[in-house]
């Protein structure tokens, strides 16, 4: 088989990948969401340039031809360089999976058609801020974040310039309107309502498409982080968010003396003589098996996790070595009576333990109270395996116990 180069392997990743166009917008390819984005986007000159059209056609005493004419040319133009690259993109969409020009269009003469628009009819502060709020949550989760961020800045400058230009007084309000679109008492004007209900109506289907890619980035997001967290296999924490827990546990422990904290490591025996005589299936089946059984033994808030390979640990907060030693044992007896079944036969297994406490002689960290539990571990599978051994160093102090204060005599004076 040929090796691969890097060209090849770049080539390769910009391959496009085969979709539905009904599956959710993210699993699409880069390219494929720019495309849906340019046809939402379309929608803004459609209505706002067809809405010119036919009021310049039935109704053109309510416009200002000077700014209505150039206006609707704007609607036009913008209209067909949207069309344009689309149709370019169509055709790029089977060679390139990303086209980052096309997205530079669609962000920034979005912003700037929209801004021009709203100004000239007065909306900017409503109509036109909610189409730029909801053009930027559509593009967040279908583009580059650090676009729309770049973008967001450049609203913001030119909402204060508007304001400062709007505070001096020396810019008409609305000029595209030859008469005010409301009536007076306050009413819009039917066709100028049915502007409005038109444009929410279209908002809100955008917006559920908005909803849907969203969902689809959280449902990515929770699973990114139990993907950190949890081990894929037997559901249990995985070895760093272990030790992470294990640290925390740690520092209180050291803040409060009295508590103390244990560690028991576990190790399945003759892990690999499973794998090499059944198969790795029946190495999973055994792991599989045996963490709802440690789970199920552990208090809520002990830490069970899968430290690696076949070794699991437990974290045990404000407990003893001698308790975590008989958890321990149970936990052995539990371990080498279940029976796992793979293949419709059953297989027997036995463990391995190592305990060791904080406080303990030579245990200043977690690291060494981890390591003191492996070594303990370590010497029970050198003893015969399926036993549990404790840390042999005897704590430095044993775990404090208060005591009631003693009764103080009061002294007797004389009357």
């Amino acid at each position: 088989m040929p090796m691969q180069t890097k060209a090849d392997l770049r080539s390769s990743e910009n391959e496009p990948k085969a979709h539905s166009w009904f599956s959710n917008p993210l699993d699409w390819s880069h390219i494929d969401r720019l495309i849906l984005l340019a046809g939402m986007v379309f929608l803004v000159p459609l209505f706002f340039g067809g809405v010119l059209a036919l009021t310049l056609l039935l109704a053109p005493e309510w416009l200002n031809s000077r700014i209505a004419i150039p206006m609707f040319a704007l609607h036009a133009g913008y209209l067909t360089v949207i069309l344009l690259f689309v149709l370019l993109a169509l055709k790029k969409r089977r060679f390139v999976s990303t086209w980052p020009l096309f997205e530079d269009v669609i962000i920034y003469s979005y912003v700037a058609v929209v801004f021009i628009q709203s100004w000239l009819s007065g909306t900017h502060y409503t109509t036109g801020m909610l189409l730029l709020m909801v053009g930027a949550y559509m593009t967040s989760a279908l583009a580059d974040i650090r676009k729309v961020l770049r973008a967001y800045i450049v609203v913001v400058v030119i909402f204060a310039i508007f304001g400062v230009a709007e505070a001096s007084g020396k810019f008409t309000y609305a000029p595209i309107f030859a008469k005010s679109p409301y009536n007076a008492d306050g009413s819009p004007v039917w066709g100028w309502f049915a502007i409005h209900v038109t444009q929410v109506s279209a908002l809100l289907v955008i917006t559920y498409v908005g909803i849907m890619a969203t969902k689809r980035w959280v449902e990515r997001e929770n699973l990114f982080r139990e993907m950190s967290t949890i081990d894929g296999l037997t559901r249990l924490t995985n070895r760093r968010s272990f030790i992470e827990r294990s640290q925390s546990e740690f520092a209180r422990a050291r803040r409060v003396p009295i508590s103390g904290i244990s560690c028991i490591m576990i190790d399945i025996d003759h892990f690999k003589k499973i794998n090499d005589t059944l198969g790795h299936h029946a190495g999973d089946a055994v792991l599989v098996q045996t963490a709802p059984l440690l789970l199920a033994s552990a208090r809520q808030y002990d830490e069970v996790g899968r430290y690696g390979g076949e070794e699991f640990a437990v974290l045990l907060p404000e407990t003893s070595l001698e308790v975590a030693t008989q958890v321990a044992e149970r936990l052995r007896e539990k371990i080498a009576a279940q029976t796992i079944m793979v293949d419709g036969k059953p297989v027997r297994v036995t463990a391995s333990f190592g305990v060791a406490c904080f406080p303990g002689e030579g245990v200043e960290t977690i690291n060494d109270l981890l390591k003191a539990a492996d070594a303990a571990l370590y010497k029970a599978k050198h003893a015969g395996r399926n036993r549990v051994v404790a840390d042999a160093r005897q704590p430095r102090h044993r775990l404090a116990v208060k005591k009631k204060p003693a009764a103080v005599k009061r002294k007797k004076f004389p009357k």
